[in-house]
């Protein structure tokens, strides 16, 4: 489901996790994060990556926008029905509903998409479903724990603070009272206690996006809802299409309520090089500890984070031929730009992938590790463009800038504004000037019509200011911890004023120290 063009930016809380004392953050299509090493960019990163899979948007977990296989996250599926089934009164309200929204025309003209706001009659049996978490906290809590690779999240909480730790998921939304209002789902770690709740204002509006099965299947429902029962068995099975139509419009709000989250989520960890260099010796030492556990009660087996574990596993399963999912101009840009050849797998006998690298104008295949650096770090970019991102998914890549020279480093930020200009939501971790300026321009030429932009690199993959955030990660004595800001984008200086800037003076200032020493040494 796409996200409703009316409603704003999924914003993100998060209070006393790893380094971070205090973040605020809102997820655009393309977010930045920068700053210095060790203030948590990664580990917000990462922590982003786990919330999309427990909601529902997980690469490898199903999505609990799928049909009878529903995240836990939301309460929702089979047991809601059990737990908490709608009325009969909320049966008529629903049917008057929809009798109301739908119209009756033929199966080849319903919309692609449509959407709506519910009435409260109908959201109330929804908003139930959506804040009745259950145990999601402990799945919620599971799934932070596996992709940081820690035994409990307590270890996550900064210098185990007695207040805890806290991540808050919010989306804002109109409200009839003058009062700003939000839906928000917050999750709380404090001491041995992990608790996810829903905070949603009685008047707050549920809204959701729907797609052609979706209204299709909301038409069959609704001939069923608008018969008569003539046995007890036909009245149940009117209640059992309600509630099953009941929790169809709650996975289509819950799914607006946190988007992107609801969509899969794809992580790129920094040293892609060394993971694509030794993929296939790193998986073989875990099979073969795994074959001797049972013999080596003292040899545990390695444990790897999350988002390294799903980076090997998507490596092993790539499909031998692109899906097609995505416009392949954007794996073969890279290409063609930047790696000058082509990359591509192929399977060995016992159906292990090997990964090979040819130059332009060559007739034989390199191994990729007897390739640069650079081509080694961009072939995971290539062959997740090529084989496993789709539009409306968020790609997630720690440092971008690695093993590249300053002007592939601009060029690739240009190659990824095309993926976002695709639908692809990109997240980067950064700690170079020369992506902040290459963004910087790309935002800067949105103000240009089309027509002018010819012959600037990049002109056809401007960002508009409001599609790209940038958010600084800086050390502070009080709160003692890294609080995280935006940097706007400055119209009038074309840029994001980063703390790069004050490298750069620090650096001037020693030079110009150590030259007019010299020249006072000269002159004596």
């Amino acid at each position: 489901m796409s996200e409703s063009p009316d409603q704003k930016n999924l914003e993100l809380s998060v209070t006393n996790l790893g380094p971070i004392a205090k973040a605020e953050i809102d997820l655009r299509p393309m977010t930045v994060f920068v700053g210095p090493s060790n203030t948590g960019k990664s580990y917000l990163a990462i922590l982003i990556y786990a919330l999309h899979r427990a909601f529902g948007g997980g690469a490898i977990a199903p999505s609990f926008i799928r049909r009878y296989r529903r995240s836990p996250i939301f309460g929702i599926g089979r047991r809601a029905r059990n737990h908490q089934p709608i009325s009969s009164v909320e049966t008529d309200a629903l049917t008057k509903w929809l009798d109301g929204m739908l119209h009756k025309v033929d199966a080849e003209d319903y919309p692609e998409a449509f959407s709506a706001t519910l009435p409260e009659s109908v959201a109330g049996p929804v908003r139930r479903q959506l804040e009745d978490t259950g145990d999601s906290g402990v799945l919620l809590d599971a799934e932070i724990t596996r992709c940081f690779g820690v035994e409990d999240t307590s270890a996550l909480v900064r210098n185990q603070v007695k207040s805890g730790g806290r991540v808050v998921v919010r989306r804002p939304v109109a409200s009839p009272s003058t009062a700003p209002a939000s839906i928000a789902y917050e999750f709380t770690i404090k001491g041995k206690r992990r608790d996810l709740a829903a905070l949603m204002p009685i008047d707050a509006p549920l809204r959701f996006v729907a797609d052609k099965r979706q209204y299709m299947e909301a038409i069959d429902a609704l001939t069923w809802l608008d018969s008569e029962p003539r046995s007890d068995e036909e009245h149940d099975i009117k209640l059992d299409v309600a509630n099953n139509l009941i929790e169809e419009l709650t996975d289509a709000v819950g799914s607006q309520i946190v988007a992107p989250l609801s969509h899969p989520a794809h992580y790129l960890p920094a040293d892609r090089t060394g993971v694509m260099h030794s993929h296939r010796t790193v998986v073989g030492s875990i099979i073969g500890q795994a074959s001797r556990a049972g013999l080596q009660h003292d040899s545990p087996l390695p444990q790897l984070s999350g988002v390294l574990a799903d980076f090997l596993s998507q490596l092993i399963g790539l499909d031998d031929k692109p899906e097609g999912n995505l416009d392949r101009r954007l794996a073969h840009g890279i290409e063609r730009d930047m790696l000058q050849g082509k990359v591509r797998m192929e399977r060995s006998i016992v159906g292990y992938p090997e990964f090979f690298y040819r130059p332009t104008g060559w007739t034989h295949d390199l191994r990729l590790m007897n390739s640069s650096s650079m081509v080694s770090e961009l072939a995971p970019v290539v062959l997740y463009l090529r084989h496993v991102v789709r539009p409306g998914e968020t790609l997630t890549i720690e440092e971008p800038e690695s093993s590249l020279h300053p002007a592939m480093q601009v060029e690739f930020i240009r190659h990824l504004a095309a993926a976002v200009r695709a639908g692809v939501r990109v997240m980067i971790t950064t700690h170079s000037e020369w992506v902040l300026d290459a963004l910087a321009n790309l935002v800067l030429m949105s103000d240009l019509p089309k027509s002018r932009r010819k012959g600037f690199p990049g002109g056809d993959f401007a960002l508009h200011a409001s599609d790209v955030g940038v958010w600084l990660f800086e050390s502070k004595e009080r709160p003692k911890g890294t609080v995280v800001r935006e940097i706007p984008f400055s119209a009038d200086y074309g840029s994001y004023a980063s703390d790069f800037n004050e490298v750069a003076k620090g650096t001037y200032n020693h030079w110009a120290r150590v030259a007019n020493l010299i020249e006072e040494d000269g002159e004596r």
